[in-house]
């Protein structure tokens, strides 16, 4: 699928000049992130859209075209092929079409599904592959190919180097949602591609995992999935993935109801949705319930070290907070609280204020809310020291008195001060909002991985450490 991510040559049917149509978002998006490559606008009302020459067909343009965006009305796809064909019978040049439009066979209607029929007759007529159709597009942020009409409203120049996360969605809507809810975090979540299937005409889940497993570029791999035809492909194919890279599901229709509106939404079968839950859980996919915590989860993976056990301690600056996150550590089926040793205990007491309570219960620690910066480091290096934590949840409220851009800076030098072979997943708990955030960013560009509240941070732990058994069970057998 190289042409699909690096294309020579985007031609975008349906460009705009109008700022509030898709067709116009799409051109601007890779205008703005400045594709190296070749892009040709269709219009035939238009001579120039952005700076880029306009023509009125596909067959009239004269340079190399690997990918066709088509962007504009699903009536118009009747004479949109009609002129494919006629491309493709003189140059023979196109390899991926990308159908944005939706109103196709998802309609479940007569007219959707003869204009789906005459997408594929012709794409498969010259071997050509399909995304969509009712699809956002694709995005790869390192080759800087983006043909959806999705606003972020941050500017790409700000994001940095992409991540390696990879996200596949079936829903367009859903994958606006996640692509925007990453953009708005405190530091933006730049994915490494970004792939919206739509009705999977040609290329579905399996397609784009079997690409995925070899990909260097992705270390992460998730997903909002509908339903899959068949079952048992998808099975092994996940079950081979996810002995190398960790794959996270935002799986729907758990209800019968859900399962009907997912059949109606892309054409789905959404099946029954215990055997999803059986065949995720054998093959060590970890299913998430949200949105956030699809993000979070993806966002640790990427970012954090494996832990090597279940053995989470809790390190908390505020109390109530710290007997929330209790609650949600005692809740979570993966994680158990260490019995950290004699000597742990006695170098805590001795980093920490006289009244901080080391210990009581096993495996936490409440430093107070009169912690200073080296209160709070001091003891989490002491923490991450012993040899019986495997990973940790800190907490802070970062008080109006702590300085915390200095908190922030000296938690990264700490981090940065531990070697790689000794380094274990820590979930930081920034608390109190658009407060924090200042000090959440810094953390973030240098590779830290932060969480607003406590649940979250434990949901993330959770769920790495289920991969992570998962991984050393399947090494064990091996």
């Amino acid at each position: 699928m190289k042409k699909l991510f690096e294309p020579d040559g985007i031609a975008i049917a349906g460009a705009s000049t109008n700022p509030t149509k898709a067709g116009y978002v799409a051109l601007r998006n890779m205008k703005e992130k400045e594709y190296p490559g070749k892009v040709y606008p269709i219009n035939p009302n238009e001579t120039e859209i952005l700076g880029y020459k306009c023509y009125k067909a596909l067959s009239e343009i004269e340079g190399n075209v690997d990918l066709v965006v088509l962007i504009m009305p699903a009536r118009l796809i009747y004479d949109i092929m009609d002129d494919f064909d006629k491309r493709m019978e003189e140059k023979h040049d196109v390899k991926y079409i990308v159908c944005a439009a939706a109103d196709y066979a998802e309609t479940q209607t007569e007219e959707g599904v003869r204009r789906q029929a005459r997408l594929m007759q012709s794409a498969e007529k010259y071997g050509v592959r399909v995304i969509g159709p009712n699809c956002i597009g694709v995005i790869d942020n390192r080759t800087k190919v983006d043909t959806t009409f999705v606003d972020t409203g941050v500017p790409f120049s700000e994001f940095g180097e992409p991540t390696g996360i990879t996200f596949i969605s079936q829903s367009g809507a859903l994958a606006s949602a996640v692509l925007m809810e990453g953009a708005g975090r405190v530091f933006p979540v730049l994915y490494n591609k970004f792939i919206s299937i739509g009705n999977m005409a040609d290329i579905d889940f399996v397609d784009l995992l079997e690409y995925l497993e070899n990909d260097d570029t992705t270390k992460v791999i998730g997903m909002y999935m509908e339903g899959y035809r068949d079952g048992r492909k998808l099975a092994e194919t996940l079950r081979r993935i996810t002995a190398k890279k960790p794959v996270v599901i935002l799986k729907v229709g758990r209800s019968e109801k859900g399962s009907k509106a997912a059949n109606s939404h892309t054409g789905s079968m959404a099946g029954a949705d215990n055997v999803y839950d059986a065949m995720f859980k054998q093959y060590g996919v970890i299913r998430v319930d949200t949105i956030d915590e699809l993000i979070d989860t993806m966002q640790a993976l990427d970012a954090l070290p494996l832990p090597k056990g279940k053995n989470h301690f809790l390190y908390s600056q505020a109390g109530g907070p710290g007997i929330y996150c209790t609650d949600a550590i005692a809740a979570a089926k993966n994680l158990e609280t260490p019995l950290v040793s004699e000597e742990t205990k006695e170098r805590l007491r001795a980093s920490q204020l006289p009244m901080a309570n080391i210990c009581s219960p096993e495996g936490y620690a409440d430093i107070t809310a009169s912690a200073s910066v080296a209160n709070h480091v001091d003891g989490l290096r002491i923490v991450l020291e012993d040899d019986a934590v495997d990973s940790v949840t800190f907490i802070t409220v970062v008080p109006t008195f702590l300085p915390q851009i200095e908190l922030a800076n000296a938690l990264v030098e700490m981090e940065k001060s531990i070697p790689e072979d000794r380094k274990k997943p820590v979930y930081y708990c920034v608390m109190a909002g658009a407060y924090t955030a200042p000090a959440r960013k810094i953390m973030e560009e240098n590779g830290l991985c932060t969480f607003n509240t406590p649940d979250k941070a434990v949901k993330a732990a959770d769920n790495m450490t289920r991969y992570a058994l998962y991984r050393a069970r399947k090494a064990g057998e091996e």
